[in-house]
């Protein structure tokens, strides 16, 4: 009788770490076995002082079109959207379902209705991540770099690893070039 609160209490204190340990488990899996996709930046969002230093990162592209015969049953509705990658190397969401794709890249992301846009059948997608975060010394210069390349040409690329549905945000790069590289010259 006195054994059964201490198995509980074991099966407890198993179950705490075993929720955090399986999320880095599956965040490292997709970081070393995922797929290599590059995304487009846009413009970033301010700082934000309660969750430490980061860069917002948001890719281009914010809608996709539905396809015939999918109806979306209401906002951010999960969905799986399929990724082509152009012969620039850039990747895109070309089209969406509601059950994961039996081959090819996807990403499990949100969509909703898209009342702003132009193009009649096309659905608001929101990225699985958002936010690159940096170490608090190399913020501000990091800023800086961000701001000053965010508007140009050839813009800052996201490179995201992904796999089975889950995106993870691996790096930034300009020109080829890692933005850890980057920062790395600009603090010396």
């Amino acid at each position: 009788m006195k054994t059964l609160p201490l198995i509980i209490f074991a099966i407890a204190a198993v179950g705490q770490w075993a929720a955090p340990l399986s999320q880095l488990w599956t965040h490292e899996q997709t970081l070393t076995k995922g797929t290599l996709i590059k995304l487009k930046c846009s413009a970033p969002d301010p700082y934000d002082p309660l969750r430490g230093r980061y860069l917002a990162v948001r890719p281009e592209q914010q809608s996709v079109t539905v396809p015939k015969g999918m109806e979306l049953p209401k906002n951010n509705t999960p969905v799986y959207a399929v990724l082509t990658t152009g012969v620039d190397g850039l990747t895109t969401a070309t089209s969406l379902s509601l059950t994961p794709p039996t081959s090819g890249a996807y990403i499990r992301m949100k969509a909703g209705m898209n009342f702003l846009s132009s193009t009649v059948g096309s659905v608001n997608i929101t990225w699985p991540f958002e936010r690159f975060y940096i170490n608090e010394k190399l913020a501000p210069e990091a800023d800086k770099w961000f701001a000053e390349n965010i508007r140009s040409d050839k813009g800052i690329i996201a490179e995201v690893r992904v796999l089975k549905g889950r995106a993870v945000l691996a790096d930034l790069s300009l020109d080829g070039k890692s933005f850890r590289e980057i920062l790395k010259e600009r603090v010396k």
